[in-house]
This record gives C-alpha cells, sequence and structure tokens, in this order.
C-alpha cells in the first residue's frame, strides 16, 4: 500500500459518552448528527474527510505540513461552527428530552498529528492506516486534565515552517506512554477562553402580546412530557387532530421557527413553534397558527401541568395575533376547534399509553 506523508486532524466531541448512555438514544444520536455535520461543513476543503467514527470526525491533508496558522484557523472554523450549532440547538429546541437539554454541556477537543499514512479508498470515503494513524488516534487518550483543547504532536509542532499565531494561546508541553509506540511528545492549549467568544446566533423572533383570556382546562391521564410530546409532534397530528389531512414542513425537524403547512378540510393554515420552557413540574410551549382562508393570526398556548407520574393537567387558550379583530363567529368556531383537538389529544394519549419518557 503507497504511502504518503499528511497532516491527521480529529475533531472530538467532549461529553459524547456520557451524554449518549444518559439521554434519549434517538434524539441524543440525532443531536449529534447535527453537530457532526456543522464540523464537516466548516472545514470546507481544508482537509479531506476519511471517516466519521462517532463522536469524532478523521480528517487529513496530504502534503508538508501547514502552518501553525493554517491549524489554528481551521480548528477555530470548527470550533466556532461547533458551538455556533448548539447555541442554535439550545435556543431553538422545543423538545424537553434529557438528549436536548443536555446539548449545553456538549464542546470539541482536536488532536492534530503528521506523519506517513496509507490510503484505502472505500466509496467516498478514504481509510487510513499506518503507526501514526494510530499514535493520533491514541493522543485522544491523555493526561491532559480537560476536555476542551487543542492538542499538537511534537513531530508535527516541528514540521511547522513558521511559528505565527492568528490568536494567543498559552502553550503546554506534556508527554504519554503508549503501548506498543512509547513515549509520545506533545504540546496542548485549553480553549475555554475562545468559547467564550464563539458567536452567537440571532435570537428566535417569539415575542407576542398577551392578555386575560382564560385558559380552558382538563385532566390528562398520562404523564405531562407524554402529552406534551405527542402535541409537539407536529407531523404526527394528521393521526388524531380531527380535520387534519396532512402536515409539510420546511425541515425534518420541529424547532423553534419550523414552519409547517398543515391541510384541513375546509382551509390550510401555516403553524410555527414560538417558545418552550420546561420544569419539573410543567411545560409552556406556544406556536402561531396563520391561515389566509381564514384572514385569521393567532397564538396557541398549552400549559402541561404534573399532577403525578401518571396524570397531568392540559391547559389552552389562543389569542389574536392579528391587527384587526378576531370576527366572533370565527373566534366560536375556533374554540370550539381547539376543544375538539385538546379531547382527541387527551383520548389519544390515554387509550395509546403513549410513553416517550
Amino acid at each position: 500500500m503507497a504511502q504518503t506523508n499528511a497532516t491527521i486532524l480529529i475533531p472530538d466531541i467532549s461529553g459524547f459518552t456520557e451524554f449518549m448512555t444518559t439521554t434519549e438514544l434517538d434524539h441524543g444520536s440525532h443531536a449529534i448528527n447535527l453537530l457532526l455535520d456543522s464540523i464537516i461543513k466548516a472545514v470546507g476543503d481544508d482537509f479531506e474527510i476519511s471517516e466519521i467514527e462517532g463522536d469524532a470526525v478523521l480528517m487529513f491533508k496530504k502534503g508538508p505540513a501547514p502552518s501553525k496558522k493554517e491549524i489554528l484557523d481551521t480548528c477555530l472554523k470548527i470550533f466556532n461552527a461547533f458551538h455556533f450549532q448548539r447555541k442554535w440547538m439550545q435556543q431553538h429546541s422545543v423538545c424537553p428530552c434529557g438528549a436536548c437539554q443536555a446539548i449545553i454541556n456538549l464542546t470539541l477537543k482536536f488532536v492534530a498529528h503528521h506523519g506517513p499514512i496509507g490510503e484505502m479508498k472505500v466509496g467516498r470515503f478514504v481509510t487510513l492506516s499506518g503507526t501514526d494513524v494510530i499514535v493520533a488516534h491514541r493522543l485522544l487518550k491523555n493526561s491532559i486534565d480537560s476536555h476542551e483543547y487543542l492538542l499538537l504532536s511534537e513531530k508535527l509542532w516541528q514540521n511547522f515552517p513558521d511559528s505565527h499565531e492568528p490568536f494567543e494561546l498559552e502553550w503546554t508541553s506534556l508527554s504519554d506512554e503508549f503501548a506498543s509506540i512509547g513515549k509520545v511528545d506533545y504540546r496542548f492549549a485549553m480553549l475555554e477562553t475562545l468559547r467564550k467568544n464563539t458567536p452567537d446566533p440571532p435570537a428566535p423572533e417569539n415575542y407576542y402580546n398577551t392578555d386575560n383570556t382564560s385558559y380552558f382546562e382538563m385532566p390528562v391521564a398520562a404523564g405531562f412530557r407524554d402529552v406534551y410530546m405527542m402535541l409537539m409532534n407536529i407531523p404526527g397530528r394528521a393521526e388524531w387532530v380531527p380535520g387534519l389531512q396532512k402536515v409539510e414542513q420546511d425541515m425534518p425537524d420541529v424547532f423553534v421557527g419550523s414552519v409547517h403547512h398543515c391541510t384541513f378540510e375546509t382551509y390550510s393554515a401555516v403553524i410555527s413553534p414560538l417558545r418552550m420552557t420546561v420544569t419539573e413540574e410543567g411545560i409552556f410551549y406556544a406556536e402561531s397558527f396563520r391561515s389566509d382562508d381564514l384572514n385569521t393570526s393567532l397564538i396557541f398556548e398549552y400549559i402541561f401541568k404534573r399532577i403525578n407520574e401518571k396524570t397531568s393537567n392540559l391547559a389552552f387558550r389562543f389569542l389574536n395575533a392579528g391587527d384587526s379583530p378576531v370576527p366572533e363567529e370565527i373566534s366560536k368556531n375556533l374554540f370550539i376547534q381547539m376543544k375538539e383537538m385538546a379531547d382527541k389529544l387527551k383520548e389519544h394519549c390515554e387509550k395509546t399509553e403513549v410513553s416517550f419518557f
């Protein structure tokens, strides 16, 4: 197998193991996939992607070692993109599950190394082999007492054509012994300061006026989180909402700001989540409802409160978000429809003994 010199870079998601073993698997996997995707998009053409390794991306760049500035610029691009995506997911999440609420605990560490590699192309990925590939992976299991750092092997450091840094980092020298490999020297720098300066996504536009409109309430023989999750699954509402024939949406997920085109028997509407807050005792959720057919713009609010493990209280109301009052006849019909929807939600949750948690 032909060998060539290359720089190996591994961005690795810190906190991944605890995250995946203490949260809901489906949602945890989906969150990790979105974060890994942000890493791959950020690296662009700087490095080639070899493979995704669960919580890490193995990438490489053939040829002589890049400058220290190039390595640091690439890592900063990835770091910023990762945390921008993580913050966006936190801001826009409407899911109360452990995975979606624990995204805040995830961050990145980097390992970079240089040396000869062998490569074998499999589909669109290139599988890497060789001692230096093993060294790069072993360096992920190091003695650094942190989960957020940039590690550069001494072999890579000595191959830098220059030592210019685009931003100030404090480097520490260290070494570790690895079975079958021996002593490996490296330098590392902490990234906590850089994380404080990562860009924030724009805040969701979710403000609306409220008034003293009363809530309608009913008990539901299901846990409050389970009842909420049934409602929050907007694409799945066609299974139980009276008159709702289909739901089409602009993205595969439900987030604050996601757009869901709902076709009812006599009109169409666009529904979009606005906000969600969760505590140990309840969940507040609001979504916008706009129908050109009805010439109506509304806000639907739902409050899910814990009574006990298997019983909850559902409260709901709608508010006018349009420029003119909702005609009395339309308002009356909307309340009837909302009450029917709540009845069906209650019936569906109790009949199916739904459990998301």
